[in-house]
């Protein structure tokens, strides 16, 4: 049996060479690569392309590997199956994250920073990964979402919890007949993936009820969507728009904050100001929403010490405190306003050093409830004109906290991955801090590495997100986090909740158990599935309870709806509602 002794990445390159000089392998694994990059449409998709070498690729060896376990030639090897899998990081915060873009359309906003290429939404640039895979696929949902999928197949990553983050512009701006078929696009493909069907050519006279349809058949879908994000403009936030969000089945929100100084803003023809953001915040966060503010240093019109202050000032009061960041540093690109300000030398960006600088000290200020998301955009080098192409600066940051001796806090710096996790180290912990309106409660499971160290499974030890390239323990030890619930509780018992299933309500606006993607119905054997969210909820049902809460709700994703029926609760409006005795 080929597979049967595999167990890392060095394994399998020996594997693959035995493969290239044995005619029978190579015949076999030429048959598999067909099947893998020429479906039976005859057409080679997007992301499916074949590799040009003879050697084959780890998709290509995961591919040949199933399809010998399927014909009993080879016995299931889990650590085969791990060692093939392409950038474990895809699926190991516990879910299949899908970016697809929506089709360019004007934009309200005329920022200086902005580059406008033709065929593209404003801000988006066709060499970026995700908007060319939407550029090669006409920026059709179904297509960008179906190739996705198959290429996270491919290379080892399960595919049946899938959090889809709709970018391209500021959808709140967009038609409401085209946010309708561009969502009815995204819910037939997560319903057909993985099944004989194919729902394209289903008729319906409204769209609306049509939609709620599709939601209703992704509760039980394979691919089911478990979050949705969109991304739009903080002055777009209204109480209709909060509602229209909610109907199409959104959970979470990303504005484009960018900066907290209104000189700045006014600089960059940005047109927002910060009131206008502390409202947008507090509206979504009352709506149960998760809110996602996009920053960005090196603006004009800033410097590195207001820069730093900046994210001082997200969390250090009552007016923003959002649940996660993308730090996007200013560049300059062509196409772009500011693009001809620096020309005629009107701008100067920072160096690479002075980004690192300001980088560093903005991630220290971040508080442990938070998560990170990017720590730049995935721009090539070769748009940039001025601006740091360090591209990758999250790594950068981390070599920096070993070197200096500090640690960012941050959630996806101390989330668990692929290493093995023992309940028991786990300890309930909360935060708790104030909005303008309601209290938060950051209630986890954690614990001090170091307890784990003795339980974790030395042959994954290359996987093991404390331990650096080499294999020695990193000196900086964090708490690991494998679970944690954002629990909401708005100021006046919710009476005045905009939407009437919220009202009396406390909120549960997010619910995540890290670690590797366990597919729905699955055996926990890591971190999913053994019981962290269920305890979790009870607590929070517990503080709800004692606070004089009458009832909790949920802003599930539509794919999650029956883990919360089981658990006791109904779907009230478009919130998974549990009403207390």
């Amino acid at each position: 049996m080929l597979f049967a002794n595999i167990k890392t990445e060095e394994d399998i390159e020996q594997l693959k060479k035995r493969i290239v000089k044995d005619p029978v392998f190579l015949e076999r694994l030429e048959g598999v690569r067909r099947k893998m990059h020429y479906p039976n449409d005859g057409v080679l998709h997007a992301d499916l392309r074949p590799s040009s070498s003879r050697v084959p690729s780890k998709a290509e060896m995961l591919a040949l590997y199933r399809e010998l376990v399927e014909e009993g030639v080879e016995s299931p090897n889990p650590l085969a199956e791990l060692s093939l899998r392409k950038i474990k990081t895809k699926s190991n915060s516990g879910v299949a994250v899908v970016s697809l873009l929506t089709k360019p359309f004007p934009c309200p906003g005329r920022c200086t920073y902005c580059p406008t290429e033709t065929n593209m939404p404003k801000s988006y640039l066709s060499k970026e990964p995700a908007a060319a895979r939407a550029l090669a696929n006409d920026f059709d949902p179904y297509l960008q979402i179906t190739n996705r999928l198959k290429a996270l197949e491919m290379n080892g990553h399960p595919t049946g919890k899938v959090e889809m983050i709709l970018i391209g512009g500021t959808w709140s701006f967009y038609h409401p007949v085209y946010q309708e078929e561009f969502l009815i696009g995204c819910y037939r493909a997560c319903n057909d993936y993985g099944t004989t069907n194919d729902s394209r050519n289903e008729q319906y006279a409204d769209r609306l009820k049509y939609l709620l349809e599709l939601q209703d058949r992704n509760e039980r879908a394979k691919c089911r969507i478990i979050g949705l994000s969109v991304e739009t403009r903080p002055d777009y936030i209204t109480d209709f728009e909060i509602e229209r969000l909610r109907a199409l089945g959104v959970t979470k929100v990303e504005i484009g904050v960018q900066h907290l100084d209104d000189h700045v803003s006014e600089i960059t023809k940005r047109d927002l100001t910060t009131a206008r953001v502390k409202q947008a915040t507090e509206d979504l966060r009352n709506a149960g929403f998760k809110v996602v503010y996009h920053m960005m240093p090196n603006l004009p019109g800033s410097t590195k010490e207001r820069d730093v202050a900046m994210f001082g000032e997200l969390f250090g009061g009552e007016d923003f405190q959002p649940d996660m960041l993308k730090i996007y540093p200013c560049m300059v690109l062509e196409k772009s306003a500011l693009h001809e300000t620096w020309k005629q030398g009107g701008f100067t960006a920072y160096t690479d050093e002075e980004l690192i600088a300001v980088v560093r000290e903005a991630k220290k200020q971040v508080p442990p409830y938070v998560r990170i998301l990017r720590v730049y955009r995935d721009i090539p080098a070769s748009y940039v004109k001025a601006g740091s192409t360090v591209s990758n600066l999250r790594q950068v940051m981390d070599e920096d906290m070993r070197k200096n001796g500090w640690q960012c806090k941050c959630i996806r710096c101390r989330e668990v991955r692929e290493g093995e996790v023992n309940a028991d180290d786990f300890t309930l912990s909360r935060i708790v801090y104030r909005t303008k309106t309601g209290t938060e409660l950051f209630l986890s499971f954690e614990c001090d590495s170091r307890s784990s160290d003795t339980r974790s499974d030395l042959k994954n030890q290359s996987q093991r997100s404390d331990l650096v390239s080499d294999g020695k323990p990193d000196p900086l030890r964090r708490r690991k986090l494998v679970a944690f619930t954002r629990l909401r509780l708005p100021d006046g018992k919710g009476d005045g909740a905009l939407l009437p299933a919220l009202r009396g309500a406390t909120l549960i606006r997010e619910l995540h158990t890290y670690g590797r993607h366990i597919p729905v119905g699955g055996d926990g054997k890591q971190s999913q599935h053994v019981g962290f969210g269920r305890r979790l909820l009870a607590e929070a049902e517990r503080i709800a309870k004692d606070a004089g809460y009458t009832k909790i709700a949920v802003i599930s994703g539509i794919g999650v709806r029956d883990y919360y029926r089981k658990l006791g609760y109904h779907l009230e409006g478009t919130y998974m509602v549990k009403c207390f005795e």
